[in-house]
This record gives structure tokens, C-alpha cells and sequence, in this order.
């Protein structure tokens, strides 16, 4: 069966390094991860919808710590980018467009590790 490279997020270097190989606590920063992609998502759209652009930057600073962690290295872009263009001059259209591709590429990656949890 191919694997579909599109849906290919995850890089766990980062995550192995930090945990020095301890499965336990790869598993307990994974699972921590994808309980908390809902919530993010949830609170991105509460702030886009409120134009609470401060608070928005602010969560998305937290998310890109999140997912540098677990090496999705264009999430961790996007969250800079999205963190600057709300603390300078935000625009609706363009926060939703970061706000969409969070949700997106993070329950893609949530998938994607997943599957590697139950091979840990």
C-alpha cells in the first residue's frame, strides 16, 4: 500500500532529542498534542471571530512551540507568521486563511501520530 506523502507532517527528531529516547515521555508529549489540537482550533475561530487579534497571537505562539515539537516544521511557520500579522496589521481573510491551514494540517498530523503512537 502507498503511503500518501501530501499527509506527511510529522519529523520526531526533535521530540527523540528532548524525551532522550524515553518512549514514556514521547508518548505522554504526543497524546498531550492531540488532545490539545481541538481547543486550539476552538479558540482560534472564538478569537477570529471576536477580532481578538491580541489574544490570537498569543495563542499562536503557544500552538507554534507545540508543533515544533512535534516537527511540523510549516505549522511552526505558519504560527510565526500568523503571531506577527496579528500583533501588526491584521486582516480577516488573511488570519483565516493560517487559522484553516492549522486545523487542516494538524488533524492530518494528529492522524499521522496516531498511528505512531500505537508503534511506540
Amino acid at each position: 500500500m502507498a503511503t500518501d506523502q501530501a499527509t506527511h507532517h510529522v519529523n520526531l527528531d526533535f521530540l527523540k532529542e528532548i524525551s532522550e529516547g524515553s518512549t514514556d515521555l514521547m508518548r505522554d508529549l504526543i497524546n498531550l498534542f492531540i488532545t490539545q489540537v481541538p481547543t486550539f482550533s476552538e479558540q482560534m475561530e472564538i478569537y477570529l471571530k471576536n477580532q481578538d487579534y491580541c489574544t490570537l497571537a498569543k495563542l499562536a505562539h503557544k500552538i507554534k512551540n507545540s508543533v515544533a515539537m512535534m516537527g511540523i516544521d510549516e505549522l511552526t511557520s505558519d504560527m510565526k507568521k500568523l503571531e506577527n500579522i496579528c500583533t501588526s496589521k491584521p486582516n480577516d481573510d488573511t488570519v483565516k486563511v493560517y487559522v484553516e491551514r492549522f486545523k487542516k494540517i494538524s488533524g492530518e498530523a494528529s492522524v499521522e501520530l496516531q498511528h505512531i503512537l500505537e508503534s511506540l
